[in-house]
């Protein structure tokens, strides 16, 4: 294998990074990358120009797009690593990063790291968390 191409350096600005956890790309082909410790999602074109950045999600430990651009956050360490934000997993639209719903951590007052890291949704829209700190995989079905 051959690296192509890479970008970023260590910081807090535009482009920056510390701590990137987990990528995914949306139906235009724009590359969301999670920010863990600058608590955000910055997002790219191919070529890693930077385009925008989005606070609304918390503090992004995975990330899932799917095919209409909905867009799925899992957040695992808010509450002692980014104070006022719940754990859990944020969902919206990846088109306008509006987050329409949250599913919260099922665990009440966890100690270290508890909620999902890992995500995926299949295509009749079940949720997947793949939970670190537990060692579990929780499902969730829309009612």
């Amino acid at each position: 294998q051959e690296i192509i191409k890479e970008w970023g350096t260590k910081g807090s600005g535009p482009g920056e990074f510390n701590v990137p956890h987990c990528l995914a790309f949306d139906s235009k082909g724009r590359l969301f990358a999670c920010d863990r410790a600058n608590n955000r999602i910055q997002i790219f074109d191919q070529d890693g120009k930077f385009l925008d950045q989005w606070a609304q999600f918390s503090r992004p430990s995975g990330i899932f797009i799917d095919k209409h651009d909905m867009i799925y956050v899992v957040d695992s360490e808010s509450n002692a690593n980014h104070p006022g934000w719940k754990r859990g997993m944020r969902i919206g639209s990846a088109k306008d990063g509006t987050v329409m719903a949250f599913i919260p951590d099922p665990q009440q007052n966890p100690q270290g790291t508890s909620a999902a890291e890992g995500v995926a949704v299949d295509s009749k829209g079940t949720v997947y968390g793949a939970e670190v700190g537990p060692k579990d995989l929780k499902k969730y079905v829309q009612k």
